[in-house]
């Protein structure tokens, strides 16, 4: 499958920074203080979105001063309901580490109702606990403030930080693109002390998080000045003003410099918490990018903060592989299918758990009385954790699946707290056996011969390269007594049943399931842990041994 066949990372409403922008040094006019002049007919920036109303826009200019403070340098980027600015505090000296600030400028079509909530939120994480470890790790608000348009229109803003561009971005200007192991450790901490914060301290679900929500450190606050003087030099290429006022300019957020990778990575933040909700409340509205819904948001069987958990462990394959963990989902506009993301689930987990179907609202929309999945066709045996990965290896790459399945489960109530994954071994441990092996090399090799020969015969592959082959062997774990085929409640079709968009796939069978043991979590208020048939593909239990192995006998 072609990476480019497919839009793989969902940009939330709210996406500060847009991808595919010229270079900084690469955009501008080749006579200082000159800016480049856009064609009228050309729409950019903000104007290709789906929508878009430049009456519910302010139309920012540069250098234009906000509330008496912060004179306006640059462009940053710009999103479905907000523009985003570098801005120059003009009530602080000029070695303060807040000389510079971002802020994000909304349209004037929220309501006072959502800001209201918005800022209680914000209020919570700045205030609850500055000396918690992850405090650093979460961007908050500074201040906030309105101004009024020409047409009378209010617009909020809301002043940050500055920090430098999305994870997913900085990952294209390094030579591999991706994170290794030992660089992903130094990330993941620190986001997962973050996350906690957000959980245990502030009781606050993100419901958003993503790579283009994860921003790097700055580094040295100076690399602003520089870049500042350099857009004073050499203007940012705009259009003339429109019919009302406006100026579109091109966005930049690449601000130079040599940084540290280390640092910036070690001083990455979460960001964007314009969509986030009070973890200690009632929920079952739709959250989450279509690539990173979790299964209960699917179901609409209530969420709490283990949706971010599952979150943060598919966003890890966006971080180390070249391919997502669902990116065999197109989630373009009016393309995504939910049933083909649930028929990947379970590709990957093996059969939802009974428990986890009748709590949804939606469940008669994916599966019949008995539990079926409505949809096989959609199950695609070749979606594995062990095939998925590819950037490590051994010890490693076996630490790595494990901590990632503490995330990536069907029941919410099982998924490990973001503390708790913190003390995983694939973060504790010093040192790394990365050889594969013997066990692996042996399959592999022996996997690629059979692929060789039936490619000669014609005769389709019963196991490739790509497709680990059914195992035989039991895991060591007593298996429950067969249960009765469930029976699942409330199957009347509903209201609320989505619409599934169809997209032509191959018919695949659904390979079987078999029970093993799962690690134990306490609920979260608002999910009851139960007792479940619990199910997955037999292919992602393969190097079950070696992770107990590992975790057993190897110590952390």
């Amino acid at each position: 499958m072609e990476r480019g066949k497919f839009l793989h990372r969902s940009r939330s409403h709210l996406h500060e920074y847009k991808h595919g922008i010229t270079k900084l040094f690469e955009t501008r006019s080749n006579s200082p203080g000159q800016p480049d002049i856009i064609s009228s007919a050309k729409p950019i920036e903000e104007e290709t979105l789906p929508k878009y109303n430049p009456e519910n826009f302010y139309p920012t200019r540069l250098g234009e001063v906000l509330n008496d403070t912060y004179k306006i340098v640059a462009k940053l980027g710009y999103g479905m309901t907000a523009t985003v600015w570098l801005a120059r505090n003009l009530r602080v000296g000029a070695d303060d580490p807040r000389r510079f600030v971002t802020i994000k400028i909304n349209v004037n079509t929220l309501s006072e109702d959502f800001f209201r909530g918005r800022r209680k939120i914000a209020e919570k994480i700045a205030s609850t606990n500055p000396h918690h470890a992850g405090y650093t790790h979460v961007r908050f608000t500074i201040e906030t403030f309105k101004i009024r348009s020409r047409a009378g229109k209010e617009h909020l803003c809301i002043v940050y930080d500055v920090m430098r561009e999305p994870i997913d971005v900085c990952m294209c200007k390094w030579t591999d693109r991706r994170f290794n192991g030992r660089k992903l450790r130094l990330l993941v901490k620190g986001l997962l002390q973050g996350l906690d914060y957000l959980h245990s301290e502030c009781h606050v679900v993100h419901t958003d998080l993503k790579p283009d929500n994860i921003m790097m450190g700055l580094g040295n606050p100076a690399v602003l000045d520089k870049f500042a003087q350099h857009e004073q030099d050499h203007p940012a290429p705009r259009k003339a003003p429109d019919s009302h006022g406006r100026v579109i300019y091109k966005s930049c957020s690449d601000f130079g410099g040599t940084p540290d990778i280390e640092e910036m990575i070690t001083t990455a933040k979460i960001i964007d918490l314009g969509l986030a909700e009070l973890g200690d409340e009632k929920h079952n509205h739709a959250i989450q990018s279509n690539a990173f819904t979790a299964p209960e948001v699917l179901l609409a069987a209530g969420w709490s903060y283990p949706a971010d958990i599952w979150n943060f462990g598919v966003m890890l394959w966006d971080l180390t592989e070249s391919m997502g963990l669902f990116d065999a989902i197109d989630t373009s506009p009016g393309k995504y299918s939910s049933a083909q993301h649930l028929g990947l689930m379970i590709a990957l987990l093996g059969p939802p758990p009974k428990e986890l179907l009748e709590r949804g609202s939606t469940t008669s929309t994916y599966f019949d009385e008995h539990g079926e999945f409505r949809k096989p066709q959609y199950i695609q045996r070749d979606q594995t954790f062990e095939h998925s990965i590819t950037s490590m290896k051994g010890e490693e790459k076996a630490l790595f699946i494990d901590f990632a399945k503490k995330m990536v489960c069907w029941l919410p109530e099982q998924r490990w707290t973001a503390k708790q994954l913190l003390q995983h071994p694939f973060l504790t441990k010093q040192s790394f056996d990365c050889r594969e092996y013997e066990t692996e090399t042996k399959d592999t090799m022996r996997l690629i011969e059979e692929f060789a020969i039936n490619k000669k015969t014609g005769t389709p592959v019963a196991g490739s390269p790509y497709r680990t082959p059914l195992s035989n062997t039991t895991p060591v774990s007593t298996s429950p007594q067969p249960s009765p085929e469930p029976s699942i409640k409330g199957f009347s079709m509903s209201n609320r049943a989505h619409t599934i968009a169809h997209s032509p796939m191959d018919n695949i069978t659904s390979a079987p399931s078999s029970t093993v043991p799962r690690t134990s979590m306490p609920a979260t208020n608002e999910l009851k842990t139960t007792r479940s048939r619990k199910s997955t593909n037999t292919n992602n239990i393969q190097s079950q041994d070696l992770i107990d192995h590992i975790l057993g006998h190897k110590g952390s």
